[in-house]
């Protein structure tokens, strides 16, 4: 006989309330695998935006890190007014940049911007971008504007969503650019050439006596035909050759030691631009109107005076081209002779010649009135004379002050020491002959002579900044 439980509700709702939970959670686990996959793909898109602002972020920096590069090595010459320096730096460029691997085929330009500003463009077509890194299709554009004497850089970098851009700003403002030419005793651009019983001195230190020649047409640029060179030879000429016999060279006569005294293919510095303007405009000038007395005076073109002999020059002489100034006998300078600038070189009708002896002090030793209070502390240079050739015969003591001519002669018993650096700034011959003995007490690159500088090139302002919406 079977037995029968007796049917209970409470079974059967509690069977009920237990679908209804798995019904619940199934729901709830549904729920949550659409929410965990809707996280992970927002995850995703948000990292990607991420990755992508960061590449085009990181591409902006990188573009401000190039265009800094090219506005570092450019070099803007002296005295270039402010209307045409856009122009100037936009030519730079291009000679820099135009046909190199990172423009390929595209170029800089110079254009108008929406606003009618003049603005360099790198690269000129505004719809192409400097690639930086294939891989993540990092790249960049950049635009260059002028504010005052400042230039604005834009850059504007992006990845591969090219719908997504960063830019940043920063101002760069001029910089005087250095050189390494006042480390040479004697550096030219032409060819350097001793003879007889010449000699090339550094005092204290026998390295001041160096020589330096930046030609590149002589196959032999420099030619030693004297007695000695204290210091080191240098050529910038790769295939040149240095000819010298007989001679000592950075301080030894050994024929086997000697080559260990010669550099060829060194770089070549930067020869410097003279402005005569910083001395002219510190005095208040008069014409030369004849005497052997000269005090702040300017020697008219075409007046080719003749002084025979003790004669006296205080503050500036300023010779204005063409003139031929010859000073036959002794001549006492307090001071320092200049040319006009921008004076083309011209052998016959632009010279300054020193035929007797010759004893040179520094603007700092002139009487401290009003006459040369400006002058005073524009020290370092004795003569400044590019676009002349200047020839010393006689004995020129002790000059303080550099020498900067185009052609530059040293004969007969022309013997002194210059307190700075014996420069010849065109390819034309700069040599010593006879008896002609130069010691060189440079100062180096420590100490520029008043005028003197070899242009400019741009540093970043970092205060200036920022990053903008491109």
């Amino acid at each position: 006989m079977r037995n029968f439980k007796a049917y209970s509700p409470g079974n059967a709702r509690r069977r009920g309330l237990a679908s209804v939970l798995a019904m619940l959670f199934l729901v709830l686990f549904s729920t949550l695998a659409v929410g965990f996959y809707a996280a992970t793909t927002l995850s995703a898109q948000v990292a990607k935006n991420e990755r992508t602002l960061t590449t085009a972020q990181s591409a902006a920096e990188s573009g401000m890190e190039f265009m800094r590069y090219q506005l570092g090595i450019i070099t803007v010459p002296p005295g270039t007014p402010s209307n045409q320096l856009l122009t100037t730096v936009y030519g730079l460029l291009a000679a820099n940049l135009n046909g190199t691997s990172n423009m390929g085929t595209d170029v800089v330009t110079m254009a108008n911007d929406a606003n009618g500003n003049p603005t360099i463009y790198v690269p000129g077509n505004t719809s192409h971008f400097i690639s930086i890194d294939s891989n993540t299709a990092a790249k960049f554009q950049g635009t260059i504007a002028q504010s005052g004497d400042k230039l604005v850089v834009t850059v504007t970098g992006m990845g591969k969503d090219g719908t997504i851009t960063r830019g940043v700003q920063l101002s760069y403002q001029k910089a005087a650019r250095a050189s390494a030419i006042f480390n040479y005793g004697v550096a030219s651009k032409g060819k350097i050439t001793t003879g007889g019983a010449s000699y090339i001195l550094g005092n204290p230190d026998p390295a001041m006596g160096s020589v330096l020649s930046t030609d590149m047409a002589d196959s032999v640029p420099v030619a030693i035909g004297g007695k000695q060179v204290s210091g080191d030879i240098s050529i910038t000429n790769p295939s040149g050759s240095v000819s010298y016999s007989g001679a000592s060279i950075g301080g030894t006569s050994d024929p086997t030691k000697i080559p260990q005294h010669i550099h060829i293919g060194v770089p070549a510095p930067t020869f410097p631009t003279v402005d005569s303007s910083v001395y002219t405009n510190a005095v208040t000038m008069s014409a030369y109107a004849g005497g052997k007395s000269l005090s702040n005076m300017y020697i008219p073109p075409n007046t080719n005076p003749s002084f025979a002999g003790n004669t006296t020059i205080q503050g500036v002489l300023w010779i204005q081209s063409p003139n031929v100034v010859s000073f036959n006998g002794n001549v006492t300078i307090t001071g320092v002779i200049v040319v006009d600038n921008n004076t083309t070189f011209n052998a016959t009708t632009n010279q300054i010649n020193f035929g007797g002896s010759v004893r040179a002090s520094g603007v700092q030793n002139l009487p401290n009135t009003a006459a040369y209070a400006n002058l005073r502390s524009l020290t370092g240079a004795f003569l400044l004379a590019p676009g002349y050739a200047i020839s010393f015969k006689g004995d020129f003591g002790s000059v303080a002050g550099s020498i900067i001519a185009s052609q530059i002669s040293m004969t007969g018993n022309a013997t002194g020491t210059v307190q700075g650096s014996v420069i010849g700034v065109d390819n034309q011959p700069l040599t010593l002959n006879g008896s002609a003995d130069i010691t060189i007490a440079s100062t180096g690159t420590s100490n520029y002579p008043a005028g003197v500088s070899f242009g400019s090139y741009y540093t970043p302002l970092p205060d200036t900044y920022v990053e903008i919406e491109p």
